[in-house]
């Protein structure tokens, strides 16, 4: 009697699917990716600096803008922009809470607030801005600034 062998099978996994995956998870995130708008309401030159430091959890930052407005019909004096809205120094209180509310439970007292503001603002507008910050327990304070 003969014994016949069978034959081996052989498996493939077929990739003619690959790039329709590709190009759909492609499509997916740069759709689904966020891109941070430019502030366009104000004219910011920044200072230069001595020393400078970096911060290693970058969400933890949040930016306010103190500058003079592009825009003449929103006058010459220096106005706060957070978000890419003008606000008052008022206003600060309810941004820092819903900059917080964005933030973690465990990271809502860390929040840093960065200040991005013109070199020819006054310092009394800034200690205004320091002290509507610090009334609302946003002590950490961070200011742009370039190398010098």
């Amino acid at each position: 009697m003969k014994i016949r062998k069978k034959s081996l099978v052989t498996s493939e996994i077929s990739t003619a699917s690959m790039p329709d995956i590709v190009f759909l998870l492609l499509f997916f995130f740069m759709v689904t990716a966020t891109i941070k708008i430019q502030q366009d309401n104000l004219d910011i030159k920044i200072p230069k600096a001595q020393a400078i430091t970096s911060v290693e959890k970058k969400f933890l930052i949040k930016e306010l803008f103190v500058g003079f407005p592009k825009d003449t019909k929103l006058g010459s004096s220096p106005r706060i922009s957070a978000d890419n809205k003008l606000i008052s120094i008022p206003q600060i209180g309810r941004w820092v809470q819903e900059q917080k509310s964005d933030l973690g439970e465990n990271y809502k007292d860390q929040m840093i607030v960065m200040l991005r503001a013109d070199e020819k603002v006054s310092m009394g507008m800034i200690g205004d801005i320091q002290a509507e910050l610090r009334k609302h327990n946003a002590r950490k304070i961070l200011y742009r600034t370039l190398e010098h």
